[in-house]
């Protein structure tokens, strides 16, 4: 009897232990598989929250397979291009199925990060262009809210009434909130929601300040307008500082747009002027004192076509980042200053090639 117990305690104890290796496998199987979900849809998340805070209505699913459709059909006509080509001028197969194997590989994989990352600076520069529009008439909006609450209306419906048709986005947005407090949804939860959708800290600052304000009972009217005037001296003092500095702003300006470009002809022009004397030097190293020193001018130097090209690279490379420089400086963020950047770079290479041309004309007869 003794034996049959003691073996039933150890079968008890193989199952015990058993499925006790089975929770933690299954334990470890289930953070992996969440840890490997996480990792497969990161990209969807955040384009799912860059298109929230954009104020576009879209999955974040079907915006993400229209961008691998996109890529598969890049894919798929290079590797067409490449098979007819390879046909054409009889490519060997080795050489062709290794052209086809890294345009499988790495540069799917390059066309893929590439998509993404543009289409997340694009939505990046959106959410930027809403949030300035907010805090543009979030002052004067406050102003009417403030007004409306004075003579006595609730605050839900004072936000409901302060709207104009010239605020734009911020009218939709109280739109929505007044659409959600009919619907039952607390006004407090409300206004979090809407502060949570810009990237501004004026607008959640504001938004904390009248949720503090409804919490503790006080004068709501009064605590929006001094907010109200609040944003409206931090503005001011932004453009004081703006205008403190635009003097770095023109140097900046000056030095890249047409101190470079100048500069970069010169050099252009001194270069072709350099080559042109130093073919047409003939010396006799035969005997005498010649013979002390060897010159030779017959090596190849830097090309003139080459010279250009570096020219114009580095002149569109000093125009963006003295773009990002000045309005880092004037407005605090590169994004407000992305659409000056064709317009530095035009300016700078048409001030380079005419440039080129004004040297030419005045120095090329002498030489």
């Amino acid at each position: 009897m003794k034996f049959f117990n003691k073996k039933r305690k150890k079968e008890i104890n193989a199952k015990e232990i058993k499925k006790s290796a089975e929770k933690q496998s299954f334990a470890i199987t289930s953070r992996f598989e969440k840890k490997k979900s996480h990792d497969k849809y990161l990209v969807r998340k955040g384009l799912n929250e860059f298109l929230m805070k954009a104020g576009l209505d879209e999955n974040p699913r079907d915006v993400h397979k229209k961008i691998l459709i996109f890529d598969g059909i890049l894919i798929g006509s290079i590797l067409f291009i490449l098979l007819v080509a390879g046909i054409i001028l009889s490519t060997p197969t080795s050489r062709l199925l290794t052209l086809i194997f890294i345009v499988l590989t790495f540069f799917s994989v390059a066309v893929y990060l590439l998509t993404i990352l543009s289409i997340f600076v694009y939505l990046d520069v959106k959410i930027y262009q809403r949030t300035k529009q907010v805090e543009e008439v979030l002052p004067d909006f406050l102003q009417l809210t403030s007004a409306n609450i004075g003579a006595g209306m609730p605050i839900d419906r004072a936000l409901w009434l302060a709207v104009r048709p010239r605020f734009g986005v911020l009218a939709k947005e109280i739109e929505e909130i007044a659409k959600a407090t009919i619907a039952g949804e607390d006004l407090e939860k409300a206004l979090v929601t809407f502060s949570q959708k810009y990237d501004s800290n004026m607008l959640k600052e504001s938004i904390n300040l009248l949720i503090a304000g409804i919490n503790a009972g006080g004068e709501i009217a009064e605590l929006l307008n001094k907010i109200s005037i609040n944003i409206q001296e931090t503005k001011l003092m932004q453009k004081e500082i703006s205008a403190n500095v635009m003097t770095y702003v023109i140097f900046i300006a000056v030095a890249t747009i047409g101190a470079a470009p100048f500069l970069f002809a010169l050099s252009f022009q001194l270069l072709q002027t350099t080559q042109s004397i130093t073919s047409n030097i003939q010396l006799d190293n035969t005997g005498g004192a010649n013979a002390m020193f060897s010159f030779n001018f017959s090596g190849e130097g830097i090309s003139l076509a080459n010279f250009s090209n570096f020219a114009l690279l580095m002149i569109i490379i000093s125009s963006i980042f003295s773009v990002f420089i000045i309005s880092t400086i004037r407005k605090g963020s590169i994004k407000e200053g992305l659409k000056l950047i064709p317009v530095f770079i035009g300016v700078s290479v048409v001030i380079f090639i005419l440039s080129k041309m004004l040297f030419g004309s005045l120095l090329g007869g002498f030489f």
